[in-house]
């Protein structure tokens, strides 16, 4: 049996009167009440990274997170490496990629819905290798709707 994912202390909170333009970039635990027209980004080496998007909660942008939980409202790529949890009142415009899902009744997402196979020992640190590796090359990537 499955423990029930219990998410780190919060480190950071944002308030509901609280707009951000531009990307944000966090470790540990962020709770966001406001609106986010950037992408949200955890630290990648962090598994326990956790991002809680409150029923207030606004972002235009992608955001990708170890740990995810929405009741608000996302326009933009999800991508959770470990948890998405979808509460009644999220609401997600956008692709999503997760490892594990949870979705209540009242949830929408208008994107599709990729499962991420679970990653053992050897497949993380081929994959942190590879990581290491790429960042001495430049990176191309192919744009929505381009025709190439």
């Amino acid at each position: 049996m499955k423990r029930k994912f219990k998410p780190p202390a919060f480190t950071t909170v944002i308030g509901s009167e609280t707009v951000i333009n531009g990307d944000l970039f966090f470790s540990g635990g962020l709770h966001l009440d406001g609106k986010v027209h950037g992408d949200v980004i955890a630290d990648s080496e962090s598994e326990n990274s956790t991002l809680t998007v409150s029923d207030q909660a606004k972002i235009v942008g992608d955001v990708s997170v170890a740990n995810i939980i929405i009741n608000g409202s996302i326009e933009g790529d999800v991508h959770a490496s470990s948890l998405l949890e979808l509460a009644e009142n999220a609401n997600i415009s956008g692709e999503i990629y997760y490892q594990q899902l949870e979705m209540a009744m009242g949830a929408s997402v208008a994107g599709g819905m990729v499962h991420l196979p679970e990653k053992d020992d050897n497949e993380a640190e081929e994959e942190l290798e590879s990581r290491q590796g790429a960042d001495d090359e430049p990176a191309v990537e192919k744009k929505r709707g381009s025709s190439e």
